[in-house]
């Protein structure tokens, strides 16, 4: 017998139909098919075949219906049940059961390279459908909720099956069937790829890149979004003519996040909270559209938010198969968290690249709910402020779950549900109480462990604090501690809130520690870091690395320390509360001698200093010259190696070490450190550099000038100063930013003349090269990039002699294209000497444009391509930007079509990292193609904008060329008198230009 729901219900024998009766007997197979084995309930199934108003004989009326379908499947197909009915099957009577295997097996043959017998297998699945599943049926939720789920498969079994054709070349036999399915389904991405893919590999790229167009356009509409990763690549392979060998997708970046802390062992009470909770979220996302569930536990400080939230998401969490995300939104602290940096935290761990992160938090909050969207997940929100602080955090749809802990209920926050949480009940204070110090304990003082109980009103944190201190002294009675509480004036002392209440119970688990450990514990305080390593410890008290994490796992046991998380190579990080923290440094300030303190926060600034001497040589960065000062670097006592394993990925390393890093730099700012916080700072510049983290590159350097300022440090001073030129460059700062390099390398050269360090004076003067090559000043360009040369070369400095052959190849510019290529080919020489990728890829752009001026397009295009390839190895978004401008240059130059999406996608990724030279460009590419194409408004915004830029840059050439492109749009508008003023200042600039 065969079952067939993928169209119109139909049943059959011996390939001969069966006759079904009416709606009702039909809609009664529909559900039993629909959970095939297993007892559908009587009430269901009323609810099916009635909905929420059945007649008063519905029982018996079932019944009927159930004996007539006996008497066409035959009577031992249908059972009776306690609760209601169950449907027997056979292996591969139901089509859907049919599809499913079929579907599997194609996409096994699929994932295994084996793309006929894919196609086979999963056109045999597809044959099987046909129309929509349970067509004809008023669809019940269950009929509805499979009826989804299987037009879902269809569609992967139609891509797989497209996928496995594309494999076998049958490309341009697929673009009419996927150019249909892209009309149904325009928010699907995978039928968009793989129409892409068929149109360039018939030699279509013109309809593949309007194709990329299109999705831009109806994301940006639909979703605020931008085109995911695949279509991307995609894209710049079109662009760049390097398509993919076959039509495999990219590897994905998703990550199944598992952020939770551990569970509560002690967990007392709370059962109606508990079953609330589970009843609201335990049953995961409920079936179809719909809203996010979100929970709010409120209720005041230290009555055990926090431990409830935790305990209810490790019951639940087998539900939201995708993972768990959890933050601490620090909401009763002074500076609650910032919505913004926790998305950047939560999309890090979903597998977003930091560097492509956008900025504003709706963005970041725009591509959450995009991450989130076919996902079941639990989200756990602790401690938060106000509504307006967890909006951004939610996700869009209802697979996933939300838990927020507050002090307040959080009302604002329409839809969800407030679990109000107050202080325990008699009984479960002290079962609390049991469990923390032992059963025994407690039945030897029934009543003492009463008095504790309600001494301490109930609160969970009170009632913990008793039982710290009763753990951390086992011979202690109860009753001796129940008698210091009696004393009513310091009651609130021990149990309440705030400041001194927490400052008295943190002392209870201090008196414990061993002497080692409470000097670790106050010497850990006087870090003004976020988080730090367990070597941090070592460092600090000048003992080996493990011996100083052994000290921080013994706070960590006394709960006066938390792990955090885990570094790249699985290492724990640690961190204090805030208020811990500032306990432990007022132990400090009793018991440490300033001097001792001193001594430790330079040891462990000067481990940062060597750990980032280590991991920044490892990173493709700048050819600047690596100077270092003398601030004294830590080595662990006993001589043993002590380099982190994360050091070996020098990019996850600074990843993590990030925020430690820079909070170390500001502190020993504030103490004079001036030596130590530079050549720190300067060993952060290539990590800055590579991950486009301009801002935060520049807010440091500015911080560490004023102290070398102070101080006198006038090495610090040039070395910071040089750092500062880099990390304003490219960006936009507002005024003549190129141009005023030259005052900037003007004062660097003074610097490093004084203190005779050639290395830094041959960079300085590279500098001075830029900015008169912007200023248009050909001569002095050449000059001074011959001295840089020359120091260079005297100094034994490859990286400042590669820096200064491009630098005279950009004064040379376009005016003396054969003199320019000469240097271009020896720095990328030195370049691939020093093997910097990063310096190897900007040399070879250069040489693409170059060729490209010079007519030579085969040529330029075989460099620029090379240049996009490294960029594809080192994942820079700076040499990104540039790559792609070089391109659309070299397209635009040849009339090739290609021109505009290269230019675009240029102008799309300088805008998003705030690339001003770059975007710039992009733009006057853009405004030239529009030009050339008849969109004369599209032109004069682009150039128009283009030529704001340029201004802002003070590139004279580069501003003379876009001011004529303007003039020439204005022209073609009409608008005479703004062409003439336009092309009066490009004559006048490249004018001054030529006679420099």
């Amino acid at each position: 017998m065969e079952f067939a729901v993928l169209g119109p219900l139909h049943i059959s024998a011996d390939d001969q139909p069966l006759p079904l009766g009416a709606g009702k007997q039909r809609a009664l197979l529909a559900e039993l098919l629909c959970h095939p084995g297993r007892a559908v309930s009587t009430a269901t199934l009323i609810e099916a075949l009635w909905g929420q108003s059945p007649p008063r004989t519905a029982a018996d009326n079932l019944r009927l219906y159930v004996h007539q379908l006996r008497r066409t499947l035959g009577r031992d197909r249908i059972t009776r049940t306690g609760t209601g009915y169950v449907l027997a099957l056979h292996p591969g009577e139901l089509d859907a059961d049919r599809f499913e295997s079929l579907a599997e097996q194609g996409r096994i043959a699929l994932s295994a390279g084996d793309h006929e017998r894919a196609a086979e297998l999963l056109k045999r699945a597809l044959d099987l459908w046909r129309g929509p599943a349970y067509a004809e049926l008023n669809l019940t939720t269950a009929l509805s909720d499979h009826a989804h789920r299987l037009e879902e498969e269809r569609l992967t079994a139609l891509e797989n099956r497209i996928e496995a054709d594309l494999a076998r070349g049958m490309h341009a036999a697929l673009v009419a069937e996927l150019s249909g399915l892209v009309g149904e389904h325009p928010l699907r991405e995978r039928p968009r790829r793989q129409l892409m893919l068929a149109l360039a590999r018939s030699g279509r790229q013109a309809e593949a890149l309007a194709t990329y167009r299109d999705a831009r356009r109806v994301f940006a509409t639909e979703l605020g979004l931008d085109p995911g990763a695949e279509l991307r690549h995609l894209h710049q392979a079109i662009l760049t003519g390097a398509l993919p060998a076959d039509s495999a997708p990219a590897p994905s970046g998703d990550r199944c996040p598992a952020q939770l802390p551990a569970d509560i062992s002690d967990f007392t009470g709370r059962v109606e909270q508990l079953a609330e909770l589970t009843d609201l979220l335990g049953d995961g996302p409920p079936p179809g559209p719909g809203p996010v569930r979100v929970c709010v536990i409120a209720g005041m400080g230290g009555v055990g938010k926090t431990t409830l939230a935790v305990h209810a998401a490790h019951l639940i969490a087998r539900h939201y198969p995708d993972g768990q995300l959890h933050t601490n939104l620090h909401g009763a602290e002074s500076s609650p968290a910032d919505p913004g940096q926790v998305l950047a935290a939560f999309l890090t761990a979903l597998g977003v690249p930091r560097p492509t992160l956008p900025e504003t938090v709706e963005e970041r909050a725009a591509v959450f709910r995009s991450r989130l969207a076919d996902r079941r997940m639990l989200i756990v929100l602790d401690n938060a402020a106000s509504e307006q602080q967890v909006r951004p955090l939610f996700p869009g749809t209802s697979g996933c779950a939300v838990i927020i802990t507050s002090r307040t209920r959080l009302t604002g926050l329409s839809g969800s549900a407030v679990v109000e949480l107050s202080v325990l009940h008699f009984d479960q204070g002290v079962q609390l109480l049991s469990r923390i110090v032992g059963p025994g304990r407690v039945s030897a003082e029934p009543e003492a462990a009463a008095e504790l109980v309600r001494l301490s009103d109930g609160i969970p944190l009170a009632v913990r604090v008793a039982g710290a201190r009763l753990v951390a002294r086992p011979r202690w009675p109860l009753t001796r501690l129940a008698g210091q509480l009696t004393d009513e004036r310091r009651r609130l002392d021990q149990f309440a809130t705030g400041d001194l209440a927490v400052r008295a119970s943190l002392a209870l688990s201090y008196v414990g520690l061993d002497p080692a450990a409470r000097r670790a514990f106050r010497l850990l305080g006087s870090l003004e870091v976020p988080d730090f390593a367990g070597w941090v410890a070592g460092a600090l008290l000048d003992l080996p690395v493990a011996a100083g994490e052994e000290l921080v796992e013994v706070l960590v046991d006394t709960q006066l320390v938390l792990i955090s998380g885990m570094d790249p190579a699985g290492q724990p990080r640690y961190r204090f509360h805030d208020l811990v923290r500032l306990y432990a440094r007022e132990r400090g300030e009793l018991e440490e001698e300033p001097a001792a303190v001193a001594a430790a926060l330079s040891r462990a600034f000067g481990a940062w200093l060597a750990l980032s001497e280590r991991a920044t040589e490892r990173l493709p960065g700048t050819t600047s010259a690596i100077i270092h000062g003398t601030a004294p670097r830590w080595n662990s006592p006993d001589g043993a190696p002590w380099e982190p394993p994360a050091v070996q990925d020098p990019t996850a390393w600074f990843d993590t070490e990030r925020a430690a890093l820079v909070a170390a730099i500001r502190q020993a700012c504030s103490l004079g450190l001036s030596e130590v916080a530079w050549d720190t700072a300067c060993c952060v510049e290539r990590y800055f550099d590579v991950c486009g983290l301009f801002d935060d590159w520049r807010g440091l350097h500015e911080r560490v000038l004023e102290v070398c300022l102070t101080t006198g440090d006038r090495l610090g001073e040039a070395m910071i100063r040089r750092g500062l030129m880099h990390a304003t460059t490219w960006t936009e700062t507002g005024g003549a930013a190129m141009a005023a390099q030259y005052e900037g390398a003007e004062q660097l050269i003074a610097l490093f003349a004084e203190l005779g360090e050639e290395r830094g004076l041959s960079d300085a003067y590279v500098l001075r090269a830029w900015g008169e090559a912007a200023r248009g000043d050909t001569a002095e360009g050449l000059r001074s990039g011959q001295i840089a040369l020359s120091l260079a070369e005297g100094s034994g400095h490859r990286g400042g002699q590669a820096r200064a052959h491009v630098c005279m190849a950009v004064a040379h510019g376009t005016r003396n294209i054969k003199m320019a290529i000469p240097h271009l080919l020896r720095g990328l020489e030195l370049a691939e000497q020093l093997g910097n990728p990063r310096f190897e890829a900007t040399t070879l752009q250069f040489l693409g444009l170059a060729h490209a001026h010079a007519k030579e397009f085969e040529t330029g295009l075989d460099y620029l391509v090379r240049a996009l390839a490294i960029y594809r190895q080192i994942r820079d978004p700076l040499l990104e930007a540039m790559g792609l401008v070089a391109l659309a240059k070299l397209y635009a130059g040849h009339h090739d079509p290609r021109a505009r999406a290269a230019a675009e996608a240029a102008e799309l990724l300088s805008s998003s990292h705030r690339l001003a030279h770059h975007r710039a460009d992009a733009l006057w590419v853009l405004g030239e193609v529009d030009l050339a194409e008849g969109r004369i408004d599209e032109a004069v915004t682009h150039l128009e904008e283009s030529v704001r830029l340029w201004r802002t840059r003070g590139w004279q050439e580069f501003l003379a060329g876009a001011l004529a492109g303007l003039a020439d749009a204005y022209t073609a508008a009409g608008d005479l008198p703004a062409a003439a003023a336009a092309r009066q200042e490009a004559d006048a600039l490249s004018g001054s230009t030529q006679a420099g």
